[in-house]
């Protein structure tokens, strides 16, 4: 059955009269009546007395088509709805960037815009320890996060989030541990080979090389060990200690303005995601929101 005429019957259910019903439909009353009666042939079956002057009644079978009608041009309109949209934003979408910065930023971020994207199934892949490269991104993703800026005249490239790095340290030690025994910490960090401690600290001779107690390759689970275990630090990104700064659990102290690395946010020129790259790079200004919360905290570098 054409679906103009599911939508005639459902406009003459909710007003049988047939003058009014044709002007909605900008069609003669005549015009209308004949249709009427080519749908109850083609069905079959009458869906509505003929009662003269006052009208037609619907009869129980044209409510029971009314029903159906609702569910198929409900469904109908669903289906060309996401087939509009997919020729403009497709229903997969594959971001590829650092374990940290996935798991941190994006996770959250796309826990609140799920919803906001129905269709789309969000693919994230997690990079190894090297560097992103844009030949990453051109090997089958839909955007990637860079750690360094790359310049292609037809791929986007712009800066998505900065982040801080400051000293972590477990509250216990607060008034008693100065500047000048700072290796007097239980010290952790990632790995011997990418070490942000020696990166930050060591390497800008403001302390010398300490004992490491921990080495762990998940930033994460060094800001908890840290939390846990009274006497401990570490120098590490802001986002990583946030939830925990926020509850007291660690004291976290910005070691300066130059302290910082910068992500990127790399995707084709021509990507039909533009919606979806919108918004995820909004994450930069919540990450800046989230930088002016951070709490005050003890002065360990003068």
């Amino acid at each position: 059955m054409d679906l103009n005429n599911l939508r005639t019957i459902q406009l003459l259910v909710a007003d049988p009269n047939l003058s009014r019903t044709a002007e909605r439909l900008h069609m003669t009353q005549s015009a209308l009546s004949k249709r009427v009666h080519a749908i109850e042939e083609e069905l079959g079956c009458l869906l509505f007395e003929r009662r003269g002057p006052r009208g037609l009644r619907p009869l129980q079978q044209a409510l029971d088509l009314v029903g159906i009608a609702e569910k198929v041009l409900s469904t109908w309109d669903a289906g060309v709805k996401r087939i509009k949209s997919s020729a403009t934003e497709p229903e997969h979408f594959v971001l590829v960037g650092p374990q940290l910065f996935l798991r941190e930023i994006v996770l959250p971020w796309w826990t609140k815009m799920a919803p906001k994207f129905p269709s789309l199934q969000f693919e994230v892949q997690v990079s190894s320890l090297e560097r992103v490269s844009l030949d990453t991104v051109k090997a089958g993703a839909d955007a990637g996060i860079l750690e360094h800026k790359e310049e292609l005249a037809d791929f986007v490239c712009k800066s998505i989030y900065t982040e801080h790095w400051g000293i972590v340290r477990h509250p216990s030690l607060a008034k008693s541990v100065t500047a000048s025994d700072m290796r007097a910490y239980k010290w952790g960090t990632y790995s011997v080979r990418e070490n942000p401690v020696d990166t930050w600290l060591v390497q800008r001779q403001i302390i010398a090389p300490p004992h490491y107690h921990l080495f762990w390759q998940d930033l994460t689970a060094i800001a908890v060990w840290v939390s846990e275990t009274p006497g401990a630090a570490s120098v590490l990104p802001w986002h990583t200690v946030v939830w925990l700064a926020k509850r007291n659990k660690v004291l976290f102290e910005p070691l300066g303005p130059d302290a910082k690395t910068r992500l990127y946010l790399a995707y084709p020129r021509n990507s039909p995601h533009s919606v979806l790259l919108e918004a995820l790079s909004k994450i930069a200004e919540e990450a800046h929101t989230q930088q002016a919360s951070k709490p005050q905290t003890q002065k360990l570098l003068k």
